[in-house]
Order: C-alpha cells, then structure tokens, then sequence
C-alpha cells in the first residue's frame, strides 16, 4: 500500500493507493484547498492522512512507501521545496525530512509535471512508449518529459517547463508574463480567457450560459467554462479553442 500527497496552488490531495500487476488502484482519495500557512498546512495533511490509513485499516507495517507531488522549483534530491510561484511561503520547506520523521517510511518528492509523465507512462496513456510529454493545467502550467524510456528531470528537476516561453504579444498572464503558454494553458490562464470573451459578449448585448453578468466575471473558473462545454456551449467551446 503507498501513501501519496499531491501539494498544489488550490487544492492539495491525499491518497491511498495500492500498486498489484503493473496496476494502480486508487483505495481512497481526500481532496482540500490549500488555503493554511504552509506548517498548518503540512499539519492538515498529515493528520488526514492518518485518519485515511486508520479508516482502511492499513497499519504502518502494510505501508510501503510516501510519494510527494508538488508544483516547482524545488529538489527532489533534498527532498526541500523552493519557492513555487504558485505556492507563496513555501520558501525552502524540507518536506521530505518532515513527513519521514511522521510516518516513518520512505518518502520521495517529485515536480506534480514529472510524477505525472511518470505515472501516465507506468500505468496511464504512456504506457509502452519511450517518449511522451505530459502537460499540466491546474492553478499553473508544468511539463514533463519521458526521453528513451526515461524522465528526464534535468540539472535543477526544471526540464522541459514551458510555460514561460511567450505564445503571442498580448494575452493572458501567467507569473507576471502576458500571453505566455502558462496565461494561455493553466486553469488560471483560461479563467482570464473567459473573463476576456464573456466581458466581449456582455459588451455586444449578447448572453452566455455560465456567467450571469458583469459582476459575475471575478467568478469564472475553468471548470466552470469545461462544464458548460460539455454541454455544448459555443463560447465556452471557443474559449477552448483558443487554449488549444
């Protein structure tokens, strides 16, 4: 059994997992907004995940290991994180130290882009390839790259991340960049496309499904804009168009 901590801008999850036949299962998943000062934060998680193991009955002995996933700059030789953009406070935080001290088991941390290339290409769509890139859209924009049947990470665990390279003169911001891949391709990214559409629409007297008005802009999120995509909307079909 393998416990996991996914630390991102908005959200952090703990999960269970359980890894039988080239197969992950996941057992249990709890998912909270980062929204704590960072050892508050650490507290929080910790402690949920110790109710997650008591309530699957999984003792420190049916443990295996502790994977940690979190947005970059950081070590993952020094297990520290190093100040992620979208991560205020977390300025050098030995989280790997931390969290073998608590549950006394192996503890690896990996950039969220890297784990993910990692586990698409064991498990996911990667699976029997040398060679994929694996993208991330949450709160910022990473990437990770598999190279001839391995990650490669690069001196400083950086390689491969584009979201700074700047897509177009004007357009939305991602860390302080106008029109850069991360303004065009984040969840924060396509919460300002919208924003810039709708307002457009709102300005040509016209109506969209997922935004009531003006003062509903501030609001839009991108899971906001997917749902109403999927349910056929055209100016949310368009907002990701223009990601795409």
């Amino acid at each position: 059994m393998l416990l996991g901590f996914d630390i991102g801008g908005t959200k952090c999850a703990v999960i269970l997992g359980n890894d039988e036949n080239d197969a992950l299962q996941i057992v249990d998943k709890n998912v909270t907004p980062t929204n704590k000062p960072v050892y508050e934060m650490i507290e929080h998680l910790f402690t949920m995940a110790e109710s997650m193991l008591q309530t699957n009955g999984i003792h420190n002995g049916t443990l295996q290991g502790v994977g940690i996933s979190c947005g970059g700059p950081l070590s993952s030789k020094r297990g520290i994180v190093l100040s992620p953009p979208n991560l205020p406070g977390w300025d050098n935080i030995p989280i790997v130290d931390l969290t073998q001290k608590r549950f006394k088991k192996n503890v690896l941390l990996q950039n969220d882009a890297n784990a993910g290339a990692i586990a698409e290409w064991k498990y996911g769509a990667g699976k029997g390839y040398e060679n994929l890139i694996f993208l991330t859209f949450g709160t910022g924009m990473g990437a990770g790259l598999i190279l001839n049947g391995k990650l490669y990470s690069g001196a400083t665990d950086l390689a491969g991340e584009v979201g700074h390279i700047r897509l177009a003169e004007m357009g939305p911001v991602g860390f302080g960049k106008a029109g850069s891949f991360e303004g065009f391709c984040s969840g924060g990214g396509i919460a300002q496309l919208a924003q810039i559409k709708v307002r457009q629409k709102f300005q040509m007297g016209e109506k969209v499904s997922f935004c009531n008005g003006f003062d509903d802009l501030p609001n839009l999120t991108a899971k906001a804009v997917a749902e109403a995509a999927y349910e056929g909307d055209e100016a949310a079909i368009d907002i990701y168009k223009t990601c795409g």
